[in-house]
């Protein structure tokens, strides 16, 4: 599931290539009851044509689009999701899978891609305000709390941190990658109770979660581009005899009802 840096990413990208432009036409499936669930394509065509972009906004793994009239489209990407920015000289073969189609002046083309269906759309006309929004906690990236604050929500959660790190209601945006690589690079169990955790184990946690999240967000969550100690480039497909970069094993369990990835050992 595209987690907060690819979600990220993908405001950037629309940010970088669309802003000033304005939309001329809306494609899609007017029959798509998942896309559609929460705002109809007729309204969806109605706010947003002949509108022009004037920013993007994101929280978690939530973002929206900034036009010069309201009310704005929010999305969310679901599993597998993800925005193609097209042009003319854009080859379209990667439109298999496409959900929705923006078509604005200047050739430009804002393909919404999503092969298992689960990404979804609202219009509101203060995405901040929005509930979808509303519930969700911190955002590493916007407003994450300091050490003390993070300290006295963690005491109150007696679940293993793993479990915590992945609940939006606090750590808005963080996945299963992200919190996997947090707690290996923060030296840290994903059994570990999040109440038990030391002042200096949170303070460890505080740091690699904005460090983590900032480093990918850097790179545009390019993968090839992460730290080559990172687990990320090691924990993926269960392997049997999966190891880090320095040869310390990897093992995976269930953990928070989801598949992790850990160093027993290395993460005390």
């Amino acid at each position: 599931m595209p987690e907060l840096a690819e979600v990220e990413a993908v405001r950037q990208r629309i940010d970088s290539r669309l802003k000033k432009r304005k939309i001329k036409e809306i494609v899609a499936d007017p029959s798509d009851r998942y896309l559609f669930a929460f705002a109809s394509i007729s309204d969806v065509t109605k706010a947003l044509k002949n509108a022009t972009v004037i920013g993007t906004g994101r929280k978690g793994k939530y973002f929206w689009i900034e036009l010069n009239k309201k009310p704005w489209p929010l999305f969310h990407l679901g599993m597998t999701g993800d925005i193609i920015i097209l042009d003319e000289k854009t080859e379209k073969e990667r439109l298999w899978f496409c959900r929705l189609i923006l078509k604005f002046d200047k050739g430009l083309e804002m393909a919404f891609i999503d092969p298992r269906r689960f990404g979804r759309m609202w219009l509101t006309d203060d995405p901040k305000t929005h509930p979808r929004i509303q519930k969700l906690g911190f955002d590493p990236l916007i407003d994450f709390p300091n050490v003390k604050v993070l300290s006295e929500k963690l005491q109150r959660r007696k679940k293993a941190i793993k479990a915590v790190l992945l609940d939006q209601n606090l750590f808005a945006g963080v996945g299963n990658w992200l919190a996997d690589e947090i707690l290996f690079q923060a030296k840290l169990s994903p059994h570990h109770l999040a109440c038990d955790l030391t002042p200096s184990q949170i303070k460890a946690l505080h740091k690699q979660v904005l460090a983590v999240v900032k480093k990918a967000v850097s790179v545009n969550a390019d993968y090839t581009r992460f730290p080559k100690a990172w687990l990320f480039h090691h924990r993926w497909g269960k392997k049997k005899n999966a190891q880090t970069s320095r040869g310390h094993k990897i093992i995976h369990q269930e953990v928070g009802g989801r598949t992790t990835a850990w160093v027993p050992g290395y993460q005390k």
